[in-house]
């Protein structure tokens, strides 16, 4: 297998939007060059997993200072891979490579977010050495 992580592109805006969509947040291609501008002044990092010249895998990475901690903490907002791709190693390497720009950033801590529905996710983030530590609260703004 012949895979790349790279930095996300504009021009990836068809394949980003098609991978957000299978976890069902519907978008249309080109709103995300914009979105992708706009993280990247954050100083967030996003990639993109590359197999065969085809976007198949999306990661994006927030850091951020914390009141709790002398060093921030990042948070995995963004983790998906195509569908039919699943299995094969490739949600494992983007979140080593989320993990390593975590530590040269000398974050304390990496986590994230998933639904209560998400079991097959939530299994594959123990797998990959991430350990469940509480619950999510959201409400939507209007």
């Amino acid at each position: 297998m012949d895979l790349t992580i790279r930095d996300a592109r504009g021009d990836d805006g068809a394949a980003i939007a098609s991978l957000l969509g299978q976890l069902g947040y519907e978008t249309e291609a080109a709103a995300v060059a914009p979105r992708l501008e706009r993280l990247v002044i954050v100083g967030d990092r996003v990639v993109v997993a590359v197999l065969d010249n085809e976007v198949v895998g999306l990661a994006q990475l927030h850091a951020s200072p914390t009141i709790e901690h002398e060093r921030p903490a990042a948070k995995i907002s963004a983790l998906v891979v195509d569908e039919s791709h699943r299995g094969e190693g490739i949600g494992r390497a983007l979140v080593e490579a989320m993990e390593a720009e975590a530590r040269t950033r000398r974050c304390v801590l990496l986590f994230l977010t998933t639904a209560a529905r998400r079991e097959d996710a939530q299994a594959f983030y123990r797998r990959v050495g991430l350990e469940e530590t509480g619950s999510r609260f959201t409400k939507t703004l209007d």
